[in-house]
């Protein structure tokens, strides 16, 4: 099965995206019908009330861990899924309920208790947003085969059934790679990873009460700068692999 890239031009006219979006989930939610209409993945898909195995990826601004995550899903054969998508189906109420509809009732009753659990617990802030955002990316979870890139799904699957990855590079390195990519000058490019940086610091603050970079979090820290984004995207799809699959011959 080939990589289906979750990621329409977010730059566009915002009717224009919501139609785009809801193209794509409509395409995906088809895709998951046909698995269960399939044996095998009726059995799956109704009597699983765990997650299935994935893959996230947390990234520092310029450090190419979307580009990597996106090579991780070809090699894998996993949907791929960019954070700016994910983040505009939390926001959209009906796309988002076609993306949980997706499972049987008993999974979408478990997913709603598991989300009222972290927040009455205090590990999560209660905001609506957070609310909506772990329903949409618990109901990936659930479906597996899938490498999802930031919005803090580390935090909001299960470890014991995600390989969770961090991307980083020294900021001279990614200060260059941003004024290359975007025609800035250094100055400028340095300003903006650092404000990117300190928003996506924010963000997981303010959410999940957490920081961003805890290596805890983690079961692999990458620096691109070093491996190089070939070489990390072979890690991180062999790491699957060993703790999924088995050993990798």
């Amino acid at each position: 099965m080939g990589t289906k890239v979750w990621y329409p031009n977010l730059s566009e006219g915002r009717s224009s995206v919501s139609r785009s979006i809801e193209q794509l989930v409509n395409q995906q939610v088809m895709r998951w019908l046909k698995e269960q209409q399939s044996s095998v993945g009726a059995v799956a898909l109704h009597t699983r009330e765990v997650q299935r195995p994935m893959v996230t990826i947390s990234r520092q601004y310029g450090a190419l861990g979307a580009t990597i995550g996106r090579r991780v899903a070809e090699q894998l054969g996993f949907e791929y899924y960019e954070q700016e998508l994910v983040h505009e189906i939390a926001k959209q109420a009906h796309v988002r309920q076609k993306i949980v509809a997706s499972l049987d009732e008993r999974s979408q009753s478990r997913i709603g208790s598991w989300v009222n659990d972290m927040m009455s617990g205090g590990l999560f802030a209660p905001s609506d947003y957070l609310k909506n955002l772990s329903q949409v990316i618990i109901t990936l979870g659930r479906h597996g085969r899938s490498v999802i890139i930031g919005r803090g799904a580390h935090l909001i699957l299960d470890p014991k059934q995600t390989l969770r990855v961090r991307a980083y590079a020294p900021v001279e390195d990614r200060t260059r790679y941003i004024a290359r990519r975007d025609n800035l000058t250094k100055a400028a490019a340095r300003r903006k990873v650092v404000r990117i940086d300190e928003e996506r610091a924010s963000f997981y603050q303010q959410h999940f009460k957490n920081d961003v970079g805890d290596p805890l979090n983690f079961d692999l820290m990458l620096n691109t700068s070093t491996l190089g984004i070939e070489e990390c995207a072979s890690t991180v799809a062999a790491a699957y692999k060993r703790r999924f699959e088995g050993p990798v011959n």
